[in-house]
This record gives C-alpha cells, structure tokens and sequence, in this order.
C-alpha cells in the first residue's frame, strides 16, 4: 500500500481515537468545576440556537474569593457555533476540535520529523498524540483544550524564526505570523498565553544579535498573523471597552511575591517535564484509593497501568539528563535547545512566584510543544540503541491499551456525553439551549 494512504489512515484513525477518547471524558457534574465542560458546550450552543454574535468565551472563577469574569472574544463559542451548523449532531464540536488539535500536532510531527535523523513521522505523531497530558487536555470540549493548536503553530513558527532550529521551510515573515496567530488564538482560550510572549520578543531579539536582517518583513508578518484572531475580539472591544480582555490577567497578576509558589520549584520542574512524559496516576484518580478502585473495575488495565507509570516516573529524569546521555558528541544546537526547554521552566517558576495561584500544571500546558520537541531531540539520539526502539514500541501499544480501557470505562459512567445525549439532541433540534442547561447567571 502506497506510504501516503497509510499515512492518511493512520490520521483518520487517530481522528478517530482522539475524539472518541474526548466524548468519554465527563460532561455531565454536580459541583461547579464538573460542570465546565457543560458550561463550555452551552457558550457555543446559546449563539447556535439564538442566532446571536458571541462577545465572550471561557468562563473564570475562583471559588474561594468569589471573582468571575469570562475572557473577551467569540472564538471558542464560533469553534462550537460553526461545526453544529455543518452538521447538527452533539459529537461535531469533538470532531471539529480534534481535527484542529491533530492538524496542529500533525504540523509540530512534521517539523521535528524534518529535523530528526534516526524517528520515522509516524512515530513522533503517534506518540505525541498517545500521551496522556495531551489526550486528557486537547479531546474535551474545554478552553484548555483548544490551547494545543495555537500552541503548536506557535512554536513551529517559533523555530523556524531562530536560524540554528530553522529548516528553512517558512520566509521569517511567515514564522512571525505563525507566532502571533498563535498567541493571539490561544489569548481567547485561556490566561496562559502570556506565557508564550517571551518565546516571541526572545525570537525577535536573538536574530537582532545573530544581525539576521530583515525586521521589518518580521513586523509585517506579526501584524498579518494577527489580524485573523483579533478579528472576532475586536467586536467585544468595541461594545464593552478595551479593559473588558485583561479583567482575568489583572486579578491574577495583582498579587505580590508568594514564597509558597517560590518553594514549590521542584514540584512545577517535575510537573513541567512530565507533559510530555506517560504521566498516568493523575488521570485515573486524586488519591491512591481512587486510583485502585478504578483500576480494580478494569483490571485489564493493570498491567499496562504499572509499565506506564514505571516509565513516567523515569521519563522526567531523562529529560533533565538529555545532555549528557552516552552517545555521539552533543551539538551546540542540541544545547541550544536543552536550555530553551530549561529557560521554559525557569519563565513559569517565577511567573507562580509573583501569583497567588496555585501552579497546576495544566496552566503551563501551553508550553507542551516546546517540550515535545526537545523530547524528541533526546529520543533521537537514543533511537540508534535497538532495545530502546522495542521499549518505544511497547510504550505506544501500552498507551493504546490503557488510554482505551480508561475511556470504555468511563463511557459507561452517569457524567460522560451519553448518559443523557438526548436532551442534548433535543435542545439542538429545538434551537433551544435552555433544554440542554442555563448559563451561569454572571455570564453574558
């Protein structure tokens, strides 16, 4: 068989994986965090059945204090808007987010294909798309989890911007479109955008002192990549004002120096790295007891559930260790990267030190791709070790085997889309999102 039709049945079949892994997730709940997933279909489904212009997406809250807002732009509510109107069915807002989420990824695989010297695509794909920060966080119908394709056309545009990491596939215009796209998309997901800001002025400033010519073309390309994203913010500014984008930013940013979060350095460093590992006990329970109690309703599970996080627990590690791991002589670009993939965790230790916040990894998700492709910088100079190979092999088919267990089981739980997928149909039929549940009496 021809390699491209492989290729495009090895798409379709994570298309496929991915989305019905997203339509497991629970979408149902009882307390106010279990309900943001609902929350997050009815901001796309009330400009769906009242045929209304959407000012504001994601909702933020914070139970403690009481403070709520919603972050300004019609993105995420047209991502929800748009599918059902091609095809009024519930499942088409988890069709549509995982072709953007693999079309993002798939884009990211192909740019770190392009650069390896012994990892084949598929395998880069397949394991970026099998990990499981990146299927719990990009298959849900959340905010979060359309972060992942901004992300990912972010940092190619990102490294294709810097001349040692380029692979001379995009003009410097286009890399800085790219960039700015990708902000500017993620800007109306969620608060962790700002996070790829210095990633941004570091590209713009580190071709300045290689004396790359040419800024002007990288203004340009700023500019232009970032007219598509803003075009559906720019209603809400003009309707409810320029301050109405950054109420959320402000009150995070408003707090002083917080020496918890400061102490907490090596737990964001292991939570950091771990995006990219097969990171599995957090997903299938708080606590130990949770965690057994799950694995003994699936015990078919179990033994690809220890593998995965023996592997999880030393993945970490490795990557710290990248640099040094015995091999051929570490290039100054292999350096290079290591440091930027550092330089990462460094930005999002001293950003939690300065907010009140508690630094759940998810909040620095945005930051995935940068780590995907160090990871695999460091799986490339391993691949030539045949035993690693069949190790690699095990892992992804380890994946496959837990990561589908774990969603059969929870399709058959009371919270996930198809305990009660008729009352979704039915508000969608009806164009009456009201059927389906209410807002939250805050939100526009």
């Amino acid at each position: 068989m021809p390699q491209k039709i492989l290729l495009v049945l090895l798409f379709l079949f994570l298309l496929g994986f991915r989305t019905f892994f997203g339509l497991s997730k629970p979408f149902f709940g009882d307390t106010i965090i279990e309900q943001d997933a609902l929350q997050t279909y009815l901001i796309g489904l009330k400009p769906y059945t009242t045929n209304t212009w959407p000012y504001f997406g994601p909702d933020q809250y914070e139970l403690d204090t009481g403070y709520h807002t919603q972050i300004a732009g019609a993105l995420e509510p047209l991502s929800i808007d748009w599918p059902l109107r091609v095809w009024p069915i519930p499942e088409a807002p988890f069709l549509f987010l995982n072709l953007l989420s693999l079309s993002g990824l798939g884009l990211l695989a192909w740019y770190i294909w392009r650069r390896s010297k012994n990892l084949p695509f598929w395998f880069i794909l397949v394991w970026a798309c099998l990990l499981p920060w990146n299927l719990n966080e990009s298959c849900h119908v959340l905010n979060i989890c359309y972060v992942l394709f901004g992300a990912c056309l972010f940092f190619v545009g990102f490294f294709e911007a810097i001349p040692e990491f380029s692979i001379d596939w995009l003009t410097p215009g286009w890399a800085f479109s790219l960039m700015s796209f990708g902000i500017f998309w993620n800007m109306q997901f969620h608060l962790s955008w700002v996070l790829q800001g210095p990633f941004l002025a570091g590209a713009f400033l580190w071709r300045r002192y290689r004396q790359v010519p040419g800024w002007g073309r990288e203004v340009i390309g700023l500019v232009l990549g970032a007219a598509p994203p803003l075009a559906f913010v720019i209603p809400t500014w003009l309707a409810y004002g320029f301050d109405s984008s950054s109420g959320g930013l402000t009150h995070t940013a408003h707090a002083g120096f917080d020496l918890h979060n400061f102490g907490m350095g090596f737990t964001i460093l292991a939570r950091y790295y771990s995006l990219v590992c097969f990171e599995m006990p957090r997903f299938i329970g708080g606590s130990t007891a949770e965690r057994t109690a799950f694995l003994k309703e699936v015990p078919w599970i179990i033994p690809p559930a220890i593998w995965l996080t023996l592997v999880g627990w030393i993945q970490p590690f490795l990557l710290l260790a990248g640099g040094w791991i015995k091999g051929e002589k570490v290039s100054r670009n292999f350096w290079l990267l290591q440091s930027l993939a550092f330089a990462g965790f460094l930005w999002v230790w001293s950003c939690f030190s300065f907010s009140a916040k508690e630094p759940m990894a998810h909040m620095y998700y945005v930051l995935l791709p940068l780590l995907l492709v160090y990871s695999m910088a460091v799986w490339d100079r391993l691949a030539p070790i045949r035993w690693v190979r069949v190790l690699a092999v095990i892992c992804i088919g380890a994946s496959l085997w837990f990561q589908t267990g774990m969603a059969l089981k929870r399709l058959t739980e009371p919270r996930s889309l198809y305990h009660d997928r008729d009352r979704v149909v039915k508000a969608i039929d009806q164009k009456d999102y009201r059927i389906l549940g209410e807002r939250r009496p805050w939100a526009h």
